[in-house]
């Protein structure tokens, strides 16, 4: 069974970012694609305007009959970035699994004494790609990871209905939500209600991305899928993503009707539990040197090493 059947990506191609075209563990770029394909002279987009015509492109490509051949190379051997590299937006669901806190360790109240899901802004430089190496922040003490289905925005959403928001999504992908927590700000945080995710989620490389966006109709339901990540081939997660509590669509309902989603824009799921920790062990997370591997059913597979670097933070006691 091919780790992916048909999927959208980007990768580096001369030097440059590219769009891509995966299938069966194969991949090959658009440009070569559209020029066997199309009419000569045609331009093959780059993933953002791909992504503004994210109906035409994907039923054009759905439409061929794309079969591995000449100027397609095996998955492993091509430069994959972020598949959507620069998204308008992207936006963090927390606390949308039932499972203990990792900072408290009681469980999150459910959904029905809730009003509204909990969601942070991301930021596009902390995007990275299968393969990059990820960097601990100087001063932290333990650094998690949350692998997540992200429902990818395929056309602009305006005050869309849950009942109607599938229509909106184009594809789903896998991102790592890395978080990193800092010894010396535990005592403030403790003594306070705020809320330090811009500090702890946002440095460079910490939203790392699976090759591709693999689109809604070969995924079906993202609410069942198998979620797994193993770190230097321990396995620290197998779980599955029918506990979500705040579904794609309701997801989509709630932030369009704060702002118009715009194609391209990544919206992180949350992710399910971890498996539990032994008695003897003390739960360091990633530590410098490790690789962490993570898959997801139907939208395949992430790798990233794990290093160090030294820049200490401002304010850092």
């Amino acid at each position: 069974m091919p780790e992916i059947i048909f999927g959208i990506g980007t990768i580096v191609a001369d030097g440059k970012p590219a769009t891509a075209v995966v299938v069966n563990d194969q991949v090959a770029t658009l440009a070569d694609i559209v020029a066997r394909h199309s009419t000569p002279g045609a331009a093959a987009p780059l993933m953002r305007d791909f992504m503004t015509d994210w109906d035409r492109w994907h039923g054009w490509l759905r439409g061929l009959d794309l079969k591995p051949g000449e100027n397609w190379v095996p998955l492993a051997s091509a430069k994959f970035m972020a598949p959507m590299p620069e998204p308008n937006n992207i936006f963090h669901l927390y606390h949308n699994f039932e499972r203990p806190s990792r900072v408290t360790g009681k469980s999150d109240p459910p959904k029905s004494e809730r009003v509204l899901p909990d969601v942070f802004f991301g930021s596009r430089s902390a995007l990275a790609g299968y393969g990059d190496t990820i960097y601990r922040e100087h001063g932290g003490v333990q650094f998690d990871f949350e692998v997540e289905v992200t429902a990818v925005i395929g056309k602009p959403a305006h005050r869309v209905s849950a009942a109607k928001a599938n229509d909106y999504i184009a594809g789903y992908a896998i991102a790592n939500d890395l978080t990193m927590h800092f010894s010396w700000w535990r005592p403030i945080r403790a003594q306070s209600p705020i809320n330090d995710n811009i500090r702890m989620k946002n440095f460079p490389g910490y939203t790392p991305m699976s090759r591709v966006i693999v689109p809604r109709d070969i995924v079906g339901d993202p609410h069942d899928l198998s979620v797994k990540a193993w770190i230097d081939g321990s396995m620290h997660q197998d779980a599955r993503t029918n506990d979500m509590l705040w579904h794609a669509e309701e997801a989509v309902e709630y932030l369009s009707h704060i702002m118009t989603l715009m194609p391209g824009d990544l919206v992180l799921l949350g992710s399910p539990a971890n498996l539990p920790l032994k008695p003897d062990q003390k739960n360091h997370g990633i530590e410098k040197g490790q690789t962490i591997l993570c898959e997801v059913e139907k939208l395949g597979r992430m790798e990233n090493r794990i290093e160090e670097h030294s820049w200490r933070q401002p304010n850092e006691r």
